[in-house]
């Protein structure tokens, strides 16, 4: 009776969708009601004359059902918010499936008691009273007052099979339907076929319940976030592959249950993240709300029609396959093998043209999918529960270093949003979270406005944070930091380009670098040119090495020079084992560096050599540096590192080992660069 959408459609717009729902429903629950006279009839007129009476209180109340629905769909779109309709969904398909339980285990406790057919009339009595309770509730809901000036017309029903967009989800609905209908066979299955008992069919059923139950909520949240394509194109791609499973599936074996409950609740996963997604989606993109009334009726018309055939075609392929059995390799063949791939490719074809029907949100199912494998989800869904709970300034600071931890994708949306707080501490600790993730987007821009702001003590931190990253996408806000009034968003901007390896600004720095005078600055320029790998600037590194005088600052230098000469890793080894014991790291290096030298050493180099590492070796830091500068300054040297080695041989001789920075440059290019 479905089809029956597309003759009455218009008038229930004209009449008003609520007003059409309330009063079907009313006249259905009222023919409903005729059951309760079933008994009577069959005592006064007969078995025929009862059957007679059940098949038009059946039809009555299927076609009370397609009028009220045909009202109801267009309706639903009117009054539940796209912003919450995913949500919406899930928690009424939870509720849903809560007093679906009970009502069957309700059935079940009084089909149980002793008697006959006055049981059902009690089920049906209960029944009736709570259809008078949903018709209560439903006359309370908003909208779907009668339309004035519509433009609902049978007319439009064709205009609607024009729009490529509908039509090809229809299409994708119709082939996924046939596509479908082996899960009607499934009982038969396994039970015939797989071995399982009808206690053991029934169980799968409720695997598959728990698993729609327990990603309901997930999924309609996560297609109001992210869209309801890639939700629905996921549920999808997994039921495409689970025919597989069956084909599969252990015969007669003690693990058939087992596998046949994972699959179970696999599919109710698939078959809820498909309903939610392809339903928000026909809402909120597919169909236009200005032509709602023509496009439901066409969709309720098909899915009635293409549900009923599927059934039919599917139940025609199985008898049609029924003496078929065999092997083929590792699948068992019998009747049921032609439906599941059938199935395979007929899901397969659904998703290539649901792919094609234009998408509510830019988020692809790869995207989808990999904000649930990067990072730490259960974690991260954790944090964005408590956030929304926190209940002060300290609960969110931490929530919000608890969401930068988890490194996933599902905490963006929360992030950018604690970055608009209005307490400074969550702002600043958002950046900081921020600064942990991977190189995304959204993040990435949101970071670039900040350093573009006014609140110059966020700039600056949200500048390293760009730096941290690794997003080329920062580059042109960096570069632009250079130029910012403000010297400790310049040093912070030029540090990040280094880190970034930002070749193009390279010259700008070091020409910045020979003239300017502010001391921060000279060492944010320094280090970034480190960073760059620029040998060119060596020089320069190393007059204002000479002239910098805090040692923290001079390490930083120093670790800049070793940069260029791609020996940072070797510098902090040495650097931690000179703080540790100076005289036997030093003599190490020396010892190490001699060995590379070999057996050609000149006679009286390696004695020099010697007396070098054995001062070192007995502490005696200076003698061993003046020693070491000496031989430094009298063997040849590569080109590329003969500045530096001057440098540091000259100031070795010179200060010996006051300078810790020059005995470190000189013991690493030693080692890094000269055999």
């Amino acid at each position: 009776f479905g089809i029956v959408a597309l003759f009455i459609a218009p008038s229930d717009a004209k009449f008003g969708y609520k007003r059409t729902f309330v009063i079907f429903f009313c006249v259905r629950n009222v023919v409903t009601a005729g059951l309760l006279l079933v008994p009577g009839i069959q005592a006064e007129y007969g078995s025929q004359a009862a059957m007679t009476a059940i098949t038009i209180i059946v039809m009555g109340f299927a076609l009370c059902r397609a009028v009220s629905e045909t009202a109801l769909i267009p309706w639903t779109q009117e009054f539940i918010p796209n912003s919450i309709r995913g949500k919406h969904t899930a928690l009424n398909d939870m509720v849903t499936r809560i007093t679906g339980l009970l009502a069957i285990g309700f059935a079940g406790i009084v089909l149980g008691f002793p008697g006959g057919v006055e049981r059902f009339l009690v089920l049906f009595a209960v029944a009736v009273i709570f259809e008078v309770i949903a018709i209560w509730a439903a006359s309370h809901l908003p909208g779907g007052a009668p339309t004035q000036s519509t433009t609902a017309s049978h007319r439009g029903l064709l205009h609607a099979l024009r729009d490529r967009n509908f039509v090809l989800y229809l299409i994708g609905l119709g082939i996924l339907t046939l596509g479908s209908a082996p899960l009607a066979f499934l009982p038969i299955f396994m039970q015939n076929h797989v071995g399982l008992s009808d206690s053991a069919v029934v169980l799968l059923q409720m695997g598959g319940i728990i698993g729609g139950f327990s990603a309901v909520y997930l999924l309609g949240w996560a297609s109001d976030r992210y869209g309801s394509k890639p939700v629905m194109l996921t549920g999808l791609y997994i039921k495409a592959l689970l025919p597989l499973g069956w084909l599969l599936m252990p015969r007669h074996s003690e693990w058939s249950l087992a596998l046949a409950m994972v699959i179970a609740v696999i599919l109710g996963i698939a078959d809820i993240a498909w309903a939610i997604g392809s339903g928000r989606l026909l809402y909120v993109k597919v169909v236009p709300s200005e032509k709602k009334t023509e496009y439901m009726a066409v969709f309720y018309a098909a899915v009635g029609i293409v549900g009923g055939l599927s059934q039919i075609v599917a139940g025609q392929l199985l008898d049609a396959a029924e003496n078929l059995s065999g092997q083929l390799a590792i699948f068992p063949v019998d009747q049921f093998t032609p439906l599941f791939i059938a199935s395979i490719v007929l899901t397969a074809i659904s998703i290539v043209l649901f792919n094609r029907v234009q998408a509510d949100s830019p988020v692809s199912v790869g995207e989808f999918a990999g904000m649930f494998v990067h990072g730490n989800p259960v974690l991260a869904l954790g944090s964005l529960v408590r956030y929304y709970r926190s209940k002060d300034e300290r609960d969110t600071v931490m929530v919000t270093e608890q969401m930068g931890q988890t490194k996933s994708l599902l905490t963006v949306d929360e992030l950018l949003e604690t970055l608009k707080d209005p307490r400074f501490n969550v702002r600043f600790e958002a950046i900081i979270s921020i600064a942990r993730m991977g190189p995304e987007a959204r993040l990435v821009d949101a970071l670039c406005q900040i350093v573009d702001g006014t609140e110059i003590s966020l700039s600056v931190i949200a500048a390293w944070a760009l730096g941290r990253m690794g997003s080329d996408r920062a580059l042109p806000t960096l570069r632009g930091g250079l130029n910012s009034t403000y010297r400790s968003l310049q040093a912070h901007c030029a540090r990040s380009l280094g880190t970034l390896g930002d070749q193009e600004v390279a010259p700008i720095l070091l020409e910045r670098l020979q003239k300017e005078t502010d001391k921060g600055l000279r060492i944010a320029y320094s280090s970034a040119l480190g960073n760059l790998r620029r040998k060119d600037a060596v020089e320069t590194l190393l007059n204002v090495l000479d002239t910098t005088e805090n040692e923290g600052a001079r390490m930083e230098l120093a670790l800049a020079l070793a940069r260029i000469f791609e020996g940072e890793p070797h510098f902090i080894r040495l650097l931690r084992h000179l703080r540790d014991d100076p005289g036997t790291t030093a003599s190490q290096a020396v010892t190490a560096w001699k060995r590379k030298l070999g057996k050609a050493i000149d006679p009286e180099l390696k004695a020099k050599i010697d007396a070098s590492e054995d001062h070192f070796a007995r502490n005696q830091l200076d003698e061993g540096a003046a020693l070491l500068g000496e031989i430094v300054g009298l063997m040849p040297k590569a080109e590329d590192s003969m500045k530096v080695l001057d440098v540091c041989a000259e100031k070795l001789v010179k200060i010996k080992a006051a300078r810790i920075e020059y005995l470190l440059l000189t013991l690493l290019i030693l080692q890094s660069v000269h055999p």
